[in-house]
């Protein structure tokens, strides 16, 4: 996306938000777009209407149940004035800022309010072994809506802060079907979650009850996104406010496993069982390259995108 946006990089009104990517991973990036361009531009709905070939960034199961959620809540949502689109298939807080596999969220749908969402996480049948439970499900979707809202709320501390999350998680058994409740009524001016009372794997979250969850680590890239859009710089109250300790309750070991990533140039990735030892772009520490090599050929694509968070 960088090598191709480069090619713009010198118009007047070239700005590194315009590169909309159907596949992108960046949450950060994904709701400053929503701002910058619409919601409607960043919907990825029609990264669900070719074969789950196009879609490199998912395994063909991962691609077909996200396929069944996004076509329910079109159903579901169809007469409702804001429909609810999708934007993320799947999603780490910034670029590069996950290092296990409990990092990752997964399906994150918005309306054009850009100021509510919904998650829903899409796990394996639960089993036997430990690995994949119910507590751990339970954990990380609430970790994950709770860790969302923080970030929406960094982002738009100001103009139009963020109201809610809802999230649910769904398995095979489950058909991937998603409870009635959970998209009904949300076009209501109040909707303090009461319609999920009682309900099973339904959570909602009030940005009022939001709790600190950001890491320094996601914050200076975090920062380095929007300094992409010059937005005005987060305060420190509210960056202090937003950070925090909290981490998903997790056991099963699936879930404490590395995550692996590629040269940001030549996509070079270890060998099974191996170690490639990547170097984070010290700038604007979004990207990782195999070798100093690599980091200078790209530099020439990456210099339009890479920007240093004011200190």
């Amino acid at each position: 996306m960088e090598a191709f946006g480069s090619a713009f990089a010198g118009l007047p009104y070239f700005n590194p938000l315009m590169m909309v990517n159907r596949s992108e991973t960046c949450a950060a990036t994904k709701l400053a777009q929503c701002r910058f361009l619409g919601v409607n531009m960043n919907d990825i709905s029609e990264k669900f209407h070719r074969g789950p070939e196009h879609s490199p960034d998912l395994t063909e199961d991962e691609w077909r149940a996200r396929k069944t959620v996004i076509e329910q809540v079109e159903r579901l949502t169809e007469t409702q004035h804001l429909p609810w689109l999708p934007i993320l298939s799947k999603y780490e807080i910034a670029r590069g800022s996950a290092k296990k596999e409990r990092d990752w969220g997964h399906l994150l749908f918005i309306n054009g309010t850009t100021t509510r969402y919904l998650l829903v996480m899409i796990f394996p049948d639960e089993c036997q072994c430990g690995n994949f439970s119910h507590h751990d499900y339970d954990a990380l979707t609430k970790y994950h809506a709770n860790k969302l809202l923080c970030l929406a709320k960094y982002i738009w501390h100001t103009e139009q802060p963020p109201d809610w999350i809802r999230a649910t998680y769904l398995t095979p058994t489950s058909g991937y079907n998603i409870p009635t409740a959970f998209v009904q009524w949300l076009q209501k001016e109040h909707n303090d979650g009461t319609a999920l009372a009682g309900l099973k794997r339904c959570y909602h979250i009030d940005v009022k009850d939001v709790v600190p969850a950001l890491t320094l680590s996601e914050v200076e890239r975090i920062d380095a996104v929007l300094k992409r859009s010059e937005a005005e710089k987060t305060p420190v109250a509210v960056r202090n406010a937003l950070i925090g300790k909290e981490k998903p309750d997790v056991h099963g070991e699936a879930w404490k496993a590395g995550v692996v990533r590629s040269c940001a140039f030549c996509d070079t990735m270890p060998a099974p069982g191996g170690i490639l030892k990547l170097m984070t772009c010290s700038r604007c520490k979004l990207v990782q390259y195999c070798s100093k090599e690599c980091q200078a050929k790209a530099w020439p694509a990456h210099k339009h995108f890479c920007k240093k968070p004011t200190a």
